[in-house]
């Protein structure tokens, strides 16, 4: 049992199945998704405290002068949405947790809430429950499900007189009940609580939603949750770390952390104005997920379906040839820990690592000579000899080339070189990455580094 306190919330133990997955798809869908402008903080860049011009231009150019924010509910009709074709292009993409919007700032929920009535996806647009459809098809799948929460909301009249008059009417009728709500509910095993950073953790009741969500709640043995949970707790208090959107730190953080990042570099939301170019790239992504795992953190990557409830073609295509390098170099990904070294002196090397037979609480794996397996993330390949400074070779040590059968003996010594004629490029998937699994290195006694 836990306390409302953050000391007793923080000592909580993750559970082990978050940290086993690494890799997560976040879906950022509302009725932001019908004007699909700018971003999805679209209503904010029209109607907020500074109006951006090129928002209020545009609305201007394309709605009459009387049409409002609630107006594009209507035509968020998702009549294209297939939940289990959702469900199948998150599993193909090889992650393994799945983080759906169930309500953003705009305040719209995905969801028919008892709390916000006629502001649903049940009572108006798609008229289903976004959420439990979903929640039903990833059950078929092995993808945990979570939720992503937005604590305020704009524009409502409550939220903003609490701000005024120093109440806590909008946290009591609205917001705790909703996450109360979707636990029950949809049982989720990620609650990703966002928009905090207005008001205290004790505005939010913060403390008091997590003793409840650990002690007595349907999913207290397998739910994860994030650090947003009031002004100042993002880096120090709750579950995992996110710190900020695309955090990168490049070093081992003993904490665990996410990375959350878009494929869409310039929104979250769906955009009707995306070019290909500014979309990331399958390597991009690679390499997104090589630097976060081996320092400790999983990465969540965001897609942003359409008002009609289509994930973009070129989204899908990504996710997939993601997932088809995932799954035949999987064993260097799910599961695994950070080596003793997480970079490489030299290219651009990262390491992952697993234990053989020994059992191990700690954050990270060190070099056990015979224990130890490295995993190599090569994702400079355009060299004419591969170079692991961080390794040191013994006479037994073996290299596989992952997705291969081409073993490499590489010299005894503290550096290992690798001819790139060795690589059998022709039977590899991609030329831009590859992943070399190294066993029976050399011990090496150092602490991480």
């Amino acid at each position: 049992m836990v306390n409302p306190t953050w000391d007793s919330l923080d000592s909580r133990p993750l559970p082990s199945w978050y940290d086993e997955s690494k890799f997560g798809i976040f879906c950022h869908w509302g009725a932001y998704s019908v004007p699909a402008y700018r971003s999805e903080w679209f209503w904010w860049y029209w109607k907020g405290s500074n109006p951006d011009p090129d928002v209020v231009r545009w609305m201007n150019k394309n709605y009459k002068p009387d049409y409002s924010y609630a107006d594009f509910a209507k035509d968020f009709t998702a009549e294209m949405f297939n939940p289990k074709q959702f469900a199948d292009i998150v599993q193909a993409s090889g992650a393994r947790y799945f983080v759906l919007t169930s309500k953003h700032h705009e305040g719209f929920t995905m969801w028919p809430s008892r709390t916000s009535w006629n502001w649903n996806a049940v009572d108006i647009g798609p008229k289903r429950d976004i959420v439990g459809q979903l929640k039903e098809a990833f059950k078929s799948t092995n993808v945990h499900y979570g939720l992503y929460f937005s604590q305020f909301e704009w524009f409502n009249p409550m939220f903003l007189d609490d701000g005024k008059y120093n109440t806590t009417v909008y946290t009591d009728q609205v917001s705790f009940p909703q996450m109360i709500e979707i636990v029950n509910k949809y049982k989720p095993e990620v609650i990703w609580s966002d928009g905090e950073w207005d008001r205290t953790d004790d505005y939010w009741k913060s403390k008091d939603f997590l003793a409840w969500l650990y002690n007595t709640s349907p999913v207290k043995d397998t739910v994860v949750v994030n650090d947003r949970w009031g002004a100042g707790t993002a880096g120090k208090h709750g579950g995992f770390m996110t710190f900020q959107d695309h955090y990168t730190p490049g070093k081992l953080v003993t904490r665990k952390w996410e990375n959350c990042l878009t494929l869409d570099r310039q929104s979250w939301g769906n955009r009707r104005n995306m070019t290909s170019s500014e979309v990331l790239s399958v390597f991009e992504i690679l390499r997104e997920i090589a630097t976060t795992v081996s320092c400790n953190g999983n990465v969540l990557l965001n897609v942003g379906p359409d008002m009609h409830g289509l994930i973009p073609t070129i989204f899908e295509d990504r996710l997939r040839e993601l997932g088809l390098f995932l799954y035949t170099h999987s064993e260097a990904l799910y599961g695994t820990k950070p080596w003793t070294y997480q970079i490489d002196t030299v290219g651009d090397t990262w390491y992952t690592s697993r234990y053989r037979n020994q059992p191990n609480d700690d954050f990270y794996n060190k070099q056990i000579e015979g224990e130890t397996i490295i995993y190599a993330w090569i994702l400079k390949t355009s060299v004419d000899t591969i170079v692991l400074n961080r390794v040191t070779a013994t006479v037994q040590t073996k290299i596989t080339v992952m997705s291969t059968n081409k073993v490499i003996t590489p010299t005894a010594g503290k550096t290992i070189s690798i001819a790139s004629s060795d690589i059998p490029w022709k039977d590899l998937q991609r030329r831009d990455a590859v992943i070399l699994k190294i066993e029976y290195a050399a011990s090496d006694n150092v602490g991480f580094k």
